[in-house]
């Protein structure tokens, strides 16, 4: 392990036992969040609490590929790597989604102040016949689209001060807004169809042919595998629930994870209800929950701007088979070049995190983002849950 990490991780440990856990936390509103579990909600401390918002560590090379192995997931796979991101979007009305519970990996981001978000869903080792409901693309899913090279759907772009469209030609490996940027309003337009059924409207109502992107996929990116265990975390704080709130007033962006001890998943919520798959009606479950937390700022003060730091080192919570760790992500890229370089994840112990077989979902977060965790006993370092905050991050 990186000697500056494990002085890290002990400095936490001494810091986490030094700070009481939460009294009179039932106060916060468990059953709002769709959940149905037992325990005391209790406030993770932000990085700044524990004195871990700066860290360092070393970035271990590449996985190996493994034949016959999904390098997102760890499950058996055949066929050619050919992963597909597509900009999901995730306000109230555009529930239930479609396809999502085929997606190997889905990331959740903030982009309004007011906690609003988006997200980006990477499809690779399944691909439903559709997926959305799409809409417009922001430039921290652009750097993400670089880190796993694959094509990038999205049903427009924002313009301005962060215009993604001028950072994709000064950035992108492509050097233009094209294939395998596909912008639906522009380009491939019939990949696009509007949905007529009785859930959706617009401008909600975006549904991608992913059949249609992957019989013209033509794109040879490399791979990032994880590294993957059978069995999941074997050590760690039993917690029995995650609530990430965003934003809590309507329209409101509540995620919430219940873990099953059945499946050996987490089980997730949006908003007080099962996250279902409107293609076949399945309710979403991951063996990996991971909350990011980074740098959120707003560009020129504009509320609907979002600059999210995706490179560099930060911290992360790691849920795992009803087990809690804090641990350390990293990518070693700057804002704007080496996107291409994976972002790796690192356990408590400053190893890199092996990822427990099955699907993952990472919440992104600014770094004072409350986060709760609903568990039996006392979760060392929390806190009482604080009133929801008016705004995410902070101004630039």
């Amino acid at each position: 392990m990186n000697k500056s990490l494990r002085l890290l991780a002990a400095g936490m440990l001494t810091l986490l036992m030094a700070v009481p856990a939460a009294a009179g936390a039932d106060a916060f509103d468990i059953g709002s969040t769709g959940l149905n579990v037992s325990g005391t909600a209790q406030q993770l401390g932000s990085p700044k609490s524990y004195g871990s918002e700066k860290v360092t560590v070393s970035i271990p090379s590449e996985n190996p590929v493994v034949d016959g192995v999904n390098p997102i997931t760890g499950e058996a796979f055949s066929g050619s790597y050919q992963p597909t991101l597509v900009n999901i979007d995730t306000h109230p009305n555009a529930l239930p989604h479609w396809g999502v519970s085929s997606a190997d990996l889905i990331y959740e981001m903030p982009i309004q102040a007011d906690g609003s978000t988006r997200s980006l869903a990477l499809f690779m080792g399944d691909y439903p016949d559709s997926a959305g409901p799409v809409r417009s693309a922001r430039i921290p899913m652009c750097s993400l689209r670089e880190m796993w090279g694959g094509v990038y759907c999205f049903y427009g772009y924002q313009e301005g001060s962060t215009d993604v469209k001028d950072w994709v030609k000064k950035y992108s490996s492509v050097g233009k807004l094209a294939y395998p940027y596909v912008n639906g309003i522009s380009k491939n337009s019939d990949w696009f169809p509007r949905s007529n059924d009785s859930n959706h409207v617009g401008p909600y109502n975006v549904r991608l042919n992913l059949s249609a992107v992957k019989s013209s996929y033509t794109e040879t990116p490399t791979e990032h595998p994880f590294i993957f265990t059978e069995t999941g975390l074997d050590h760690g704080e039993d917690v029995n629930g995650v609530v990430i709130s965003y934003k809590t007033t309507n329209p409101a962006y509540v995620s919430a994870y219940q873990y099953n001890e059945s499946t050996g998943l987490y089980d997730r919520y949006r908003n007080g209800a099962p996250y279902v798959d409107a293609n076949n009606g399945e309710a979403c479950s991951y063996a990996n929950v991971i909350v990011l937390r980074t740098d959120i700022t707003w560009k020129n003060n504009n509320n609907s701007r979002p600059v999210i730091r995706l490179h560099g080192e930060g911290v992360c919570e790691i849920f795992q088979n009803g087990k809690y760790i804090r641990g350390t992500w990293a990518r070693n890229s700057t804002e704007t070049k080496n996107l291409n370089n994976r972002m790796v994840f690192f356990d408590d112990e400053g190893n890199e995190l092996a990822m427990k077989v099955g699907k993952t979902f990472i919440q992104i977060v600014d770094n004072a983002q409350p986060v709760v965790v609903v568990a039996d006993g006392s979760i060392a370092g929390s806190v009482e849950p604080q009133a929801q905050r008016n705004t995410v991050g902070t101004k630039k």
